[in-house]
């Protein structure tokens, strides 16, 4: 569990929020209504694309830990009626 949260800290910060589908604010004065909402409009997309890589991201590793799990208790049952 330590490892997995490890990980994703890592990928957090080594992922810039910023560079994520941008849309062209340089023609908007700074400072103005339009230019913040252009800038948190990026943000947002940002945010959303790696909030969208997580989930991704820790379905496909719950998935494994359950087919893992399932065959450890397998392999435990069948060891069981064995003996």
């Amino acid at each position: 569990m330590k490892k997995i949260l490890i990980a994703l800290i890592v990928y957090l910060l080594s992922s810039n929020v910023s560079f994520a589908n941008k849309s062209d604010c340089s023609g908007i004065k700074k400072l103005s209504k339009e230019y913040l909402a252009c800038k948190a409009k990026n943000l947002k997309e940002g945010a959303n694309n790696i909030n969208n890589k997580i989930k991704e991201g820790s379905a496909n590793k719950t998935q494994q830990i359950k087919e893992g799990t399932k065959n450890i208790f397998s392999n435990i049952k069948n060891k069981i009626k064995k003996n």
